[in-house]
């Protein structure tokens, strides 16, 4: 601009050659400096417009404005600036951070890892809807959860669903859908658990085992699935263990039990997951509930209530797997790549 000469005030005319570029020729006016090569194609003057050859005018000279167009009076009231949309077609205001109050469905929140999870979403508001086998236990749960919330008192309800007998999972569904008003999360906690010399001498206890952590539980998620897709959407929230990584001595069924439902799970979200049913798979790790009691913790062993946390993070934010504690995500990382030689020794 400074070489143009486009000054406030100044009157200026663009002008370009007639072949339409710039010619690479020097003008015979300007002497060659032997010392330095010619820095551009533009042969530049003190205060002056660049001289180009067989140079024409573009357009009349006129006179540039200071500094911006002239100013002049903005007219009409404040209501009336801004977009012309109709107040009909403007955009919904989005809220950045946790979303609105959600309905969730919890099956075994009456203990462990699924109590602490229920307790973290009463407190924030959420509306919950407890699933179980054991009516005490659900009762007891419903009347905790109920003093957590915001609105102090406002009941829970409960009804009976066991993982053991299929039939029973619409009707469950159902009575929560009726109570809730919609269907907006399912968070699934519940499993058996059994440890591997039990497992081997008890075919019954096994047999039960696999039923209720694969058979049964996949069975439960395709109810929750065609039920979510129906309605356009939802959030299936399931957790699977750190057990099915890698085929390990100590967990050898119940981590097949636990590989099989991580694979159907993941399979699930990428099939679904752009109709609008987000599923999440939770990996545990050694985390000190009632299900772990009298083993020996490991060294980062998880607590429930860290481990809730993180499981209500990952479904505000869709996250569709999270190893909790997060530590479980190298530990697996170093086990799954360890030779098979290696995995015969150790005891793991």
């Amino acid at each position: 601009m400074r070489h143009q000469g486009l000054w406030r005030g100044r009157t200026w005319s663009p002008e370009l050659p007639d072949a339409g570029g710039v010619h690479r020729a020097r003008h015979s006016h300007h002497p060659r400096n032997s010392t330095h090569r010619r820095p551009s194609q533009r042969v530049r003057h003190r205060m002056r417009r660049a001289d180009l050859p067989h140079q024409r005018p573009l357009h009349s000279p006129r006179t540039l404005p200071g500094h911006g167009a002239s100013s002049r009076p903005v007219h009409g009231s404040p209501q009336g600036l801004g977009s012309a949309l109709e107040d009909s077609q403007r955009p919904v205001h989005f809220h950045f951070g946790r979303p609105s109050m959600k309905k969730v469905v919890l099956v075994g929140a009456t203990r462990g890892m699924g109590r602490a999870v229920a307790r973290i979403l009463a407190e924030r508001g959420d509306s919950l809807f407890l699933l179980g086998r054991n009516a005490a236990e659900l009762g007891k749960s419903a009347e905790d959860l109920s003093h957590r919330g915001p609105a102090n008192g406002a009941p829970v309800a409960h009804a009976p669903l066991d993982l053991e007998q299929p039939g029973s999972f619409a009707a469950a569904l159902d009575a929560a859908s009726a109570a809730l008003g919609g269907i907006d999360c399912v968070v699934l906690s519940a499993a058996l658990f059994a440890q591997q010399d039990a497992l081997e001498e008890d075919a019954e206890l096994a047999r039960r085992l696999l039923e209720v952590n694969f058979t049964n539980t996949i069975v439960f998620c395709e109810e929750v699935r065609r039920r979510m897709l129906a309605s356009g959407g939802g959030t299936l929230c399931v957790f699977s263990s750190v057990a099915g990584d890698r085929g390990r001595k100590p967990v050898g069924i119940y981590g097949a039990s636990k590989a099989g439902l991580s694979h159907y799970l993941e399979s699930l979200d990428h099939k679904y997951r752009e109709k609008g049913l987000v599923t999440i798979c939770i990996k545990p790790g050694f985390v000190k509930t009632g299900m772990t009691a009298g083993l020996k913790p490991p060294p980062f062993a998880g607590e429930p209530v860290p481990v809730a946390r993180q499981v209500v993070r990952a479904i505000d934010r869709g996250t569709p797997m999270v190893y909790a504690p997060g530590i479980w995500r190298l530990v697996m990382l170093v086990i799954q790549n360890l030779p098979r030689a290696v995995m015969r020794r150790v005891g793991f």
